[in-house]
Parts: C-alpha cells; structure tokens; sequence
C-alpha cells in the first residue's frame, strides 16, 4: 500500500506541474497492478516509499500554496475517464484517494 501511494503521489505531482505549465495537456495514465509486479515493489522495504512519500508531500505542499485562484482553474485531460478535470478537482480526488487508503491501513494495523 504505501509503495502504491508512493507511486501515486509522485504521478501526482507531475500532473499538476503539467497542468500548470500546459494548456490541457493529456495526462499519462499507468497501470497500477502492473507497478505493483516490479522489484522495487517486491523487494524494497516500505521505509524507502515513505521518504519518497515525505519529499514528494514537501514539494506538492509548497507547489499547491503557491497557487493562484487562476492556477486552481486550469485543467487536465484525463484519457481514461475521458474528460477534462481542473486542479482544484484533481486535488479532490487525490484528497478522497490518501483518506480512502488510510483507512485501509487503519484496518491493516488494527
């Protein structure tokens, strides 16, 4: 799980720096199942996708500070669902994905 998230948030990052630097761009999608089958998945202990994890969430931080309400407005295309998101939505749902997954991990630990 937090090998995923890892890998998750580090695609996030760069789909908003895409979307704000670009007009609409097409964002890459990835098969996450697939990450999941390589060996820095299978072989690295989570402690390593948690320092991905803690610089990743320094940098999205100080990124997503910096935005203006014009900046929250700009959009991505996002080919799977077929549709255009703005970064304040995007935001939301990666709000929704760390929540949804905590508690999976909550569960996990209890």
């Amino acid at each position: 799980m937090v090998h995923h998230l890892a890998d998750s948030h580090m695609n996030s990052i760069i789909r908003f720096k895409l979307g704000l630097t670009e007009n609409n761009p097409v964002i890459k999608p990835y098969i996450e199942n697939l990450w999941a089958e390589h060996s820095d998945v299978k072989n690295l202990p989570a402690s390593v996708s948690v320092k991905i994890l803690e610089g990743v969430h320094e940098r999205w931080f100080v990124l997503l500070n910096s935005f203006t309400e014009n900046d929250w407005k700009r959009t991505i295309h996002h080919p799977e669902k077929n549709k255009n998101m703005t970064l304040d939505y995007l935001l939301g749902m990666y709000d929704w994905h760390c929540h949804h997954h905590l508690a999976h991990l909550k569960l996990i630990k209890s």
